[in-house]
């Protein structure tokens, strides 16, 4: 007997993470076999896992363009957009400040930093080869108000198709797909018809094309993990404990406290029944640490067992993984007031610089190559503390990144439920009760 997906994919991540821990431990701990063999085949599961998440990416361009053009084609109406999309906004401004008030009570309660040496810190993770993102990434010059400009430039891409050749550029592609499909609608007739037709077709040969694919998640994920905890080391993990617990508590309480309360009382929808349909995509998210990749999978687990109607799956979930990080947002609070109580402190104010500029994260960098990274400089520069800190952070976040996009796409699809539900209260009142 087949098991399930979802067992399939939880089994696999055990299995992988029990596997590179042991040999991570018989390497640097027990000094019982040679680490550079370790590393070789934490490379090689990198390659595995990698080949399995291009083929997940491969899937996101054409299904979310066809599936944005086929669902407003379907609509029959252009007006009834702007409100979903107002909606939609309201709900990851709302999500996302929550998770920076989290990140904020907490960092500040827990004081994971005071009594942390930054110089033992940054020596420890230099020896342990951590490296800085491509100079590039690292732009002295940004600032909050370039961040916001440069964002919006991506919203409008001089060529379709060359934004369409990497998931970085996402928001652009989307801009042009819900532009398309309000004009198919504006065209109407035979014509508008045959578009939505076609684009529809599209979107379910992506959606089985996406189910053939994720017959080899087991395989994928397993060596995804193995890579990850059999190339982690552990010194710094010890060393920073403190830090990762109240990063892993914030994301664990946005999860399960806010998220599943907003999914509760203004989705109406059984937070515990709706985390059992997003099985497959929360564990795909966090094994692969990917909100693009795993974006097949979450729209079908939102359309095939949450039940979520495709026209708002379609609008909600790509939008959503391109312009709402929850986790990001308050990862990138908790990490710069942490670098703060190391050397000192920041002042109300400052802290109030530290968040406006996490909720710019949580809105569209996922265009800039090392988009966390390069708001984290941003951030730090802002409130006069050392970019070179990202070291720091670096060293112990793969983990915590696992978590975070793990929570991404949890708060895309509490997202798109609340937003389905209203929806059907404007079209269908007495159905959506």
């Amino acid at each position: 007997m087949r098991l399930p997906l979802h067992v399939q994919i939880l089994s696999a991540m055990a299995i992988g993470a029990v596997v590179g821990l042991s040999l991570n431990a018989a390497s640097t701990s027990w000094e019982l076999i040679d680490r550079e063999w370790v590393l070789t085949v934490a490379r090689g599961g990198e390659f595995v896992g990698k080949l399995f998440l291009s083929l997940l990416q491969m899937v996101v361009m054409p299904l979310v363009f066809a599936s944005i053009v086929s669902s407003i084609a379907g609509l029959g109406d252009a007006q009834r957009i702007g409100p979903l999309g107002a909606r939609l906004l309201a709900f990851y401004a709302a999500s996302s400040m929550a998770a920076i008030g989290t990140g904020l009570v907490l960092v500040n309660l827990i004081r994971p930093g005071d009594g942390m040496s930054y110089a033992v810190l940054m020596e420890a993770a230099r020896r342990e080869g951590v490296k800085a993102p491509p100079p590039a990434a690292l732009d002295p010059d940004q600032s909050a108000g370039k961040v916001i400009a440069d964002m919006l430039s991506r919203l409008v891409p001089e060529n379709v198709i060359d934004a369409a050749s990497t998931n970085r550029t996402i928001l652009g592609v989307i801009f042009f797909a819900v532009m398309f499909g309000v004009f198919t609608l504006r065209t109407g007739g035979e014509h508008a018809k045959t578009i939505e037709r076609f684009f529809a077709a599209v979107r379910e040969v992506m959606m089985s094309m996406t189910h053939g694919i994720l017959v080899l998640a087991p395989v994928g994920i397993f060596s995804y993990v193995v890579f990850v905890t059999a190339a982690t080391g552990f010194s710094l993990a010890r060393a920073l404990g403190l830090y990762m617990i109240t990063v892993a508590v914030g994301l664990v309480f946005h999860a399960t406290v806010t998220l599943a309360g907003m999914c509760w009382v203004f989705g109406r929808r059984n937070p515990l029944q709706f985390a059992r349909d997003l099985t497959d995509a929360l564990g795909t998210a966090f094994s692969t640490a990917s909100s693009a990749a795993t974006l097949p999978v979450t729209m079908r687990c939102a359309t095939e067992n949450a039940k979520i109607p495709p026209r708002v799956v379609s609008f909600a979930l790509p939008l959503g993984a391109s312009a709402n990080m929850d986790g990001t947002a308050l990862y990138e609070v908790v990490a710069v007031l942490f670098v703060a109580q190391m050397l000192g402190d920041l002042t109300a104010g400052q802290q109030v610089v530290v968040a406006f500029t996490a909720l710019l994260a949580s809105f569209g960098t996922t265009g800039i190559p090392h988009a966390g990274t390069v708001m984290m400089v941003i951030v730090l520069q802002a409130v006069g503390l050392p970019s070179d800190a990202v070291l720091v952070i670096l060293a112990v976040d793969r983990v915590l990144d696992m978590m975070r996009t793990t929570v991404n796409v949890w708060s895309d699809s509490v997202g798109a439920a609340i937003v389905a539900r209203y929806d059907a209260l404007v079209t269908s009142p007495e159905t959506a009760r």
